[in-house]
């Protein structure tokens, strides 16, 4: 039976997106139009952006996966990442609907039916940044993304200049797997085009995986062995979204055991809902990178705000 892990989550949806050909974003006209009251949130990250830049309030819908905050739980929902209910987002009466810059077809829709939008791409570190400050400036809150962004680029460049002096490990960043067998037979990782590989460099550690050309590769058991990582990071959404079977995981992943990682006790699994989800939040999962990578650093006299 196959076990497509956080891929029927979180990560079925950033492959997806991310696989979808670039198109031309065409978000509707800001100028001139009034701040929005009744917002619809089309993925989990954009919701969180909206309550952390103090607009939860206006947020009157969201997707079936947004968990983050806790109250977004009983706010009415509109679907999935790939079957949006189109009918409930018309008869809900929004004044501004954000989605994923690549979900262009929904764009599109959207503003044939007299509904304002804005597109962001939060694909990226940059992307990240940039999807908080157009929120925010949507919604009237340039003043709160300005104080966000200064304090997750003070946490950033913190960890940044705690590691520089430190060797820097050849990570690979697993974000979903199959198996039809006792071996992973196939492993989707962090390539060179997405907001993980940016996080490295700030983190102390390179990205084991060095082609430019697939944006989520996929690789075989012999391609794992081929790239022979000192370090192997595995992600999951929060326990309370999806519950892998951790210890049968484990198992998998030691079978390869001619891999550095795996030899040297280096394989560690990170499940929590920030860490799949491109938004305000990421820094945690930096400041949980620096940490596996970096033990020897006195984290503790860090001087973070969590």
């Amino acid at each position: 039976m196959a076990r497509f892990w956080p891929v029927l989550l979180f990560i079925a949806f950033a492959i997806f997106i991310w696989l979808q050909p670039e198109q031309t974003p065409t978000n509707s006209s800001t100028s001139t139009l009034p701040t929005p009251q009744r917002i619809i949130s089309l993925a989990p990250s954009i919701t969180e952006t909206l309550f952390a830049v103090d607009a939860g309030d206006k947020v009157i819908a969201v997707t079936d996966y947004c968990q983050y905050p806790a109250r977004v739980k009983n706010l009415p929902k509109v679907g999935g990442y790939l079957d949006p209910n189109l009918e409930q987002i018309v008869r809900l009466k929004a004044d501004l609907v954000i989605l994923l810059e690549r979900q262009y077809a929904l764009n599109q829709q959207l503003q044939q039916l007299g509904i304002r939008t804005l597109s962001i791409d939060n694909s990226s570190l940059q992307g990240i940044r940039q999807s908080i400050i157009d929120i925010a400036a949507a919604v009237d809150k340039t003043n709160k993304a300005q104080s966000l962004l200064s304090d997750f680029d003070s946490r950033l460049e913190a960890i940044r200049h705690a590691v520089e002096a430190q060797p820097k490990p050849r990570v690979l960043i697993a974000i979903a797997h199959s198996s039809n067998t006792n071996y992973l037979d196939k492993v989707y990782i962090a390539g060179q085009q997405d907001f993980y590989n940016d996080l490295l460099p700030f983190v102390g550690a390179t990205n084991v995986y060095q082609g430019n050309q697939l944006r989520v590769p996929a690789l075989s058991t012999e391609g794992l062995l081929r790239l022979n990582p000192e370090v192997i990071i595995d992600i999951f959404p929060d326990s309370a979204v999806y519950s892998p079977d951790i210890a049968t995981l484990q198992q998998q992943w030691q079978r390869l055991d001619k891999i550095n990682a795996i030899q040297n006790d280096q394989l560690h699994i990170i499940q929590a809902d920030y860490a799949v989800i491109p938004g305000p939040r990421i820094i945690h999962l930096a400041e949980d990178l620096a940490r596996i990578f970096h033990p020897d650093i006195d984290w503790q006299r860090m001087n973070h705000v969590d």
